[in-house]
């Protein structure tokens, strides 16, 4: 088998050079991981997939060409419900699973109720999505307010819902500690910052729990991927698994016949999980709510 790249858009692809047996031996021993890892991660794809409908319903919205419909109002009901019922099944999926995976094992069954209670305590969105979903499913809809104000050059829309209401209609509000006087909240930009939580540090530590392999494997594919970028920066890294058949043509076109292998290039990207790079000084859940967390505690 031989290391090369393929760009898509240019037509173009090329050997490298052969895979050494050592190479060889390791990607045979990182393929069943990964196969097993993408099929039992799909679910934090399919939550992307959520998030992004909700993402150009809003976008819509914000344009000048929306036209104003009764059922807006209900549609963004429908799909941050949508989205909360799939997020929560998500962590339920995974908490079960935790449960089978460790249940002689009480230290680290721990862990993942000590993950969750770390999380909420720098991340106050996240902490607030996990009581709002409850309140959505069990008490009432989302939206408090939704306005959409036009001007002849712009839009503002406007999608909360009100603390007052919340805490009054339901008392289950023990991560976010939510209060009547709390500020109103955004709904877009809340959900905006959950949402990359899910993907980037609760992802993470449900990949590297339960595969705890994928760090090594994505840090190999990492490297055969910078040589192959080396060689053309917009190409994907791709295996061959012989030398390509090249014919030449009259009028100088070039039929090329190859198999190619697809291993992944950003492993835990295309897993749909986007892995924490860096650590910036802690802030707590008081201090801009809205604001990105910093995540000095977590690995």
């Amino acid at each position: 088998m031989k290391l090369g790249f393929h760009n898509q858009q240019r037509s173009h692809l090329e050997v490298i050079r052969d895979l050494t047996a050592e190479e060889l031996e390791t990607h045979k021993g990182h393929t069943k991981v990964v196969t097993e890892a993408r099929n039992r991660l799909a679910l934090f794809r399919m939550l992307e997939k959520n998030y992004q409908e909700f993402r150009r319903f809003i976008d819509d919205l914000t344009s000048l060409g929306h036209k104003d419909q009764d059922s807006d109002g209900e549609e963004l009901d429908r799909l941050i419900l949508n989205y909360l019922t799939f997020a929560y099944s998500i962590q339920k999926h995974f908490e079960v699973s935790f449960d089978r995976r460790f249940k002689k094992d009480q230290k680290e069954k721990d862990k993942y109720a000590d993950f969750l209670d770390r999380l909420c305590a720098v991340c106050w969105p996240f902490a607030f999505i996990l009581d709002f979903r409850g309140y959505v499913q069990h008490v009432g809809l989302a939206v408090g307010n939704f306005k959409r104000n036009v001007s002849l050059s712009s839009v503002e829309v406007i999608v909360t819902a009100d603390p007052g209401r919340l805490v009054r209609e339901s008392r289950q509000w023990q991560r976010s500690d939510l209060k009547e006087d709390s500020d109103t909240v955004d709904l877009v930009e809340i959900l905006h910052e959950f949402h990359i939580q899910m993907l980037q540090r609760y992802g993470n530590f449900v990949a590297t729990t339960f595969f705890p392999e994928l760090v090594p494997a994505s840090e190999f594919y990492a490297i055969l991927t910078e040589e192959a970028k080396r060689r053309d920066s917009g190409a994907r890294m791709v295996f061959f698994t012989k030398e390509p058949d090249v014919t030449h043509k009259e009028g100088g076109k070039v039929k090329i016949n190859a198999q190619l292998v697809f291993p992944p290039n950003s492993l835990f990207e295309e897993l749909g999980i986007n892995r924490p790079k860096t650590k910036s000084p802690n802030k707590t859940r008081q201090s801009n709510p809205y604001q990105p967390p910093s995540f000095d505690d977590f690995p």
